[in-house]
């Protein structure tokens, strides 16, 4: 219990909210998020005081991830749980003051006025996240993915969201995964900015002719392999790489990352998590002590 704390303690270093960039373009088919993008900073004073700051805004994306990018699991504790003696249903929620989420959903939410927006849940479990479902018939289709995991805590609040895209049966360069991965990351860097991508190459051993003491020696070298070399896919598979973009804005972390299934088959998984919920969590920790 006091682990958990203490990571919620820290939560305010990983995201510094007054960083967050703004842009001002619609998001690709409606797929992550529904409203239009909020228009550009007109002061000057405040454009200047965010070109200041994006150094941390970049520092903090990179602390989503956790040490193994290509699972896509970001290494947050469970949201802390409010204390309360007996049981009290849940008030119906004024959806007007909740903020706009991927998939025409809205962060905050609870389960049921999630439901009753017509989208169906589906428990699921998850170790150290409470209250996660499968979720379909989303208000905003999800043209390239198949699955979309929903995680409420035991808040009951909407804060977490995982999209996962279609397989594909792909080219031993990945090239189909490339490009839809390209394609979001340049959509998400659109839509949130601060674009941080993180790329784990595998290496390969060249041998190249030397003069050592005027004698001809061999000697061996590491080098590493480019993104979409011809073995791109398998080195996705097993490990030896890893490629993913994190992105930190309007009060949201995402990250994507490509991945590659036993079969072989590319894919990619889009993780967002509200940081201004994270931010008011610490802030209640903070208070109890």
């Amino acid at each position: 219990m006091l682990k958990k704390l203490f990571f919620a303690l820290s939560l305010s270093a990983l995201y510094p909210l007054s960083v967050l960039a703004q842009d001002n373009a619609d998001f690709f088919q409606d797929i992550l998020i529904s409203d239009e993008l909020k228009q550009q900073e007109a002061a000057q004073q405040a454009q200047q005081q965010l070109e200041e700051n994006r150094a941390e805004a970049q520092d903090a994306a990179g602390a989503l991830l956790d040490a193994k990018p290509k699972n896509l699991k970001i290494d947050m504790p469970e949201l802390p749980r409010r204390s309360q003696t007996t049981p009290q249903p849940e008030p119906q929620e004024d959806v007007q003051n909740l903020d706009a989420a991927p998939f025409g959903l809205l962060w905050k939410a609870n389960i049921d006025t999630i439901k009753n927006m017509g989208v169906i849940l589906t428990p699921v479990e998850e170790k150290d996240y409470v209250n996660s479902f499968i979720a379909t018939g989303l208000p905003k289709g999800a043209l390239d993915f198949k699955s979309v995991k929903l995680t409420f805590g035991e808040e009951n609040e909407l804060w977490r969201i995982i999209a996962v895209s279609d397989f594909m049966q792909d080219t031993p360069s990945a090239e189909k995964g490339l490009r839809l991965y390209n394609t979001y990351s340049r959509l998400l860097d659109q839509k949130y900015g601060n674009k941080q991508e993180f790329y784990t190459p595998a290496m390969k051993t060249i041998e190249k002719t030397v003069i050592v003491n005027r004698k001809e020696t061999i000697q061996t070298e590491q080098v590493p392999y480019e993104i979409g070399n011809p073995e791109f896919l398998s080195q996705l598979q097993n490990g030896s790489a890893t490629l993913y973009c994190t992105f930190v804005g309007n009060g949201v972390g995402a990250a994507i990352t490509l991945s590659v299934d036993g079969d072989g088959q590319s894919y990619i998984v889009i993780d967002y998590k509200n940081l201004k919920i994270l931010q008011e969590r610490e802030q209640e920790a903070v208070d109890i002590l």
